[in-house]
């Protein structure tokens, strides 16, 4: 998808944020009254504190935990929605600590869409169910982001849509609830960036609800302060923000490290942390984080770990490679190897590609060029857009391997 197509896409699903679905009046939270308050969970301090502790024992992958802290809640209210989240979101994790295989995609999506599907038949029964339309409106933000994931924009931006359709609904009548500023604050930050640094867009910017980064900024870290479900998921788009389109790394690194501190037991949030400090050429920080994670999982035999080594193996002999020690950089390289080889899709992942195309530049360094058209090989040979993969095909060329 070129930049234009997406842009057209992103303004497109912007602008479906003004107008109803097809066939649905627009309605807010003034047409639902109060009755469905009386039972809602996430207006009692006491659920608000075991719910925000389970929420972070979930993020830190010790699910057994959370189930524990909310089950005497559980006991007492087994129909409220926030079970069925929970399960959802266990299987939101094996997608994406490894955005590469899409083997886990199915259970997730289904569990999501049964989830709405129930929140929706609490809604029909009493269109104030608070706590059914605050799950609904998280689980529509998840699918978005999985489709985005995959760049299947249309699905996401209707998911995205809908998200933000309930966010501004309870916002009108429960404007305190912290995990709101989430949602309304991705919105505004993301509207005003998409006018700032894309003129196309600039001649339809009336027609959109306002944005403001600053304003989406605050809000974010509004929410990572003080949300119950959100905290840990604002923390991370900050960082994101902060790093990728603010350009202030500095910043975002105070909150990557939050979330690296945070949930020691959570790789992926140990995986964007390392990968940022490599970014930014921090690589004595980089090698002793690495390290200590090898450490923490060495005896440890998983899909998940084994995603963790490839990625931390191949940037350590990127380290290794600056520095010229290539000696260390091949052994790292050819232990990413053997840790992607194991995992799917087979010959197709990235940090594979890396790993090869480095072995094969190494191989030329040392003079063995039947060693380098192997790895060039290997690595140019995946149809998918990778600069690796580019610059080992343009490697065959250059050294006449072919």
């Amino acid at each position: 998808m070129t930049r234009l197509v997406l842009l057209l896409t992103v303004l497109t699903g912007m602008l479906m944020l003004i107008l109803p679905p097809a066939g649905q009046a627009h309605t807010t939270s003034r047409d639902y009254h109060h009755t469905g308050t009386n039972h809602s969970l996430l207006l009692k301090e006491a659920f608000i504190q075991d719910s925000r502790q389970a929420i972070r024992l979930h993020y830190n992958r010790e699910y057994e935990a959370s189930r524990e802290q909310l089950q005497s809640w559980r006991t007492r209210y087994p129909a409220h929605p926030l079970w069925r989240m929970m399960e959802s979101l266990e299987l939101w994790w094996p997608v994406l600590i490894d955005l590469e295989n899409t083997s886990y995609d199915n259970a997730f999506v289904v569990a999501s869409k049964e989830l709405i599907d129930y929140c929706n038949t609490l809604l029909d029964d009493d269109g104030s169910h608070l706590d059914a339309r605050i799950v609904r409106s998280i689980t529509y933000g998840q699918l978005a982001r999985y489709y985005s994931n995959r760049d299947r924009w249309y699905r996401s931006f209707r998911n995205a849509r809908r998200a933000l359709r309930d966010f501004f609904t309870i916002e009108e009548d429960h404007p305190d609830i912290p995990d709101l500023n989430f949602g309304i604050g991705m919105y505004r930050y993301f509207a005003a960036f998409l006018l700032d640094e894309y003129p196309l867009a600039r001649p339809i910017g009336w027609m959109l609800p306002r944005g403001d980064r600053q304003e989406g900024l605050q809000q974010l870290k509004m929410a990572a302060d003080h949300s119950i479900f959100m905290e840990a998921e604002a923390t991370f788009f900050l960082g994101h923000i902060y790093l990728h389109f603010e350009r202030e790394p500095d910043r975002a690194l105070t909150y990557l490290s939050s979330l690296y501190i945070d949930y020691p037991e959570n790789t992926y949030f140990r995986r964007l942390y390392i990968r940022s400090l490599f970014l930014l050429e921090r690589f004595n920080e980089t090698e002793t984080i690495i390290e200590e994670a090898l450490d923490h999982w060495h005896d440890v035999h998983s899909h998940e770990i084994s995603v963790l080594r490839e990625e931390l193996y191949t940037v350590l002999g990127q380290i290794a490679f600056l520095r010229e020690d290539f000696d260390d950089a091949a052994g790292h390289f050819v232990h990413a190897v053997r840790e992607a080889e194991a995992l799917r899709p087979f010959a197709e992942r990235r940090n594979l590609i890396t790993s090869l195309y480095f072995l094969g530049e190494i191989s030329i360094i040392r003079g063995n060029r039947e060693e380098a058209r192997y790895f060039y090989s290997r690595a140019a040979t995946p149809e998918i857009d990778h600069p690796h993969r580019a610059r080992a095909a343009e490697a065959l060329e250059l050294y006449r391997l072919k």
